[in-house]
């Protein structure tokens, strides 16, 4: 079964919130962090992966926080899977740079790769802007 992780989680719920926020605001992680009951470290890597994908940025300062940096319209859902857990693969043995020794005698070989493929390719067409409005 398909499971995404808290990561992808708590990213998506940071997305959403971030969303809203005003032109020209901020949004304070640890604010954030104190609302949803999400530990402020764990929040902060999943920050850090955003911002260092241009997802989001960061200001500081008294005023300081977190916005925007990048319209939703364009990362997609597989996108942002893959910028909080690595490259996406259905399978361990589908991920680049896995060479599976197995892999030409391995009858669910071919079968992983078309799921993983066409479930890539959903992924990849599912925008998170699409999925905060609904």
């Amino acid at each position: 079964m398909l499971q995404f992780n808290k990561e992808l989680d708590y990213a998506l719920q940071l997305l959403c919130v971030l969303d809203e926020v005003k032109t020209n605001q901020c949004l304070s992680l640890r604010q954030f962090s104190q609302d949803r009951g999400i530990s402020f470290l764990f929040l902060q890597r999943i920050a850090r992966k955003l911002r260092q994908n241009g997802i989001i940025k960061s200001t500081q300062g008294a005023c300081g926080g977190y916005m925007l940096d990048k319209d939703l319209k364009k990362l997609s859902l597989k996108q942002l899977i893959e910028i909080i857990d690595g490259p996406y693969a259905v399978v361990d043995c589908l991920k680049s740079g896995c060479l599976c020794p197995k892999s030409k005698v391995c009858q669910t070989h071919k079968i992983f790769k078309k799921i993983n493929s066409s479930l890539a390719e959903y992924l990849d067409n599912v925008k998170i802007a699409d999925l905060i409005k609904e």
